[in-house]
């Protein structure tokens, strides 16, 4: 005898990210409100917390983005976008700081270096943006038009 379990739960979070997938982000926070309790994992509270950045709920996505911290400390990606979200509340230097561990756990890509480049600016320090945004184009030359950079680099 087979016996076949349906695991709703799953299918929830399965649910949620086919529609944080197709841009359908209120109703990926809906599919995701189903999850019990006891089966979030790190996955569920990144996403979660992306589908609220990408709604314009930043400052909810990051208590998202916070739980999933507490799951994987490791994901260069959680950094990333936690730190985008800080950025667009106005926590520019957290932001500076999830980008710098963004960093340190991937130091390859490119996006990371444009990004933080980008909150070294609104910050002021102009000279330290202009290098990561240089790097930037290092690793990737397509990343950015440089004629941008350099408006703002001379």
């Amino acid at each position: 005898m087979l016996l076949i379990i349906n695991v709703s739960v799953d299918d929830n979070i399965k649910k949620g990210i086919r529609k944080y997938n197709k841009g359908k982000y209120e109703d990926a926070i809906f599919e995701f409100s189903k999850v019990e309790k006891s089966k979030k994992d790190f996955e569920y509270y990144f996403y979660v917390g992306h589908s609220y950045s990408f709604a314009g709920m930043n400052d909810i996505s990051i208590s998202y983005y916070d739980s999933a911290y507490i799951l994987n400390n490791e994901s260069d990606k959680l950094f990333f976008e936690r730190g985008l979200s800080n950025f667009i509340i106005g926590e520019s230097n957290n932001a500076l700081k999830d980008l710098d561990k963004a960093i340190d756990i991937n130091p390859i890509n490119a996006k990371y270096y444009i990004n933080r480049g980008s909150i070294k600016y609104d910050l002021g320090l102009i000279e330290s943006a202009c290098d990561d945004w240089y790097f930037a184009i290092s690793l990737d030359n397509k990343i950015i038009d440089k004629s941008i950079i350099e408006i703002n680099c001379n």
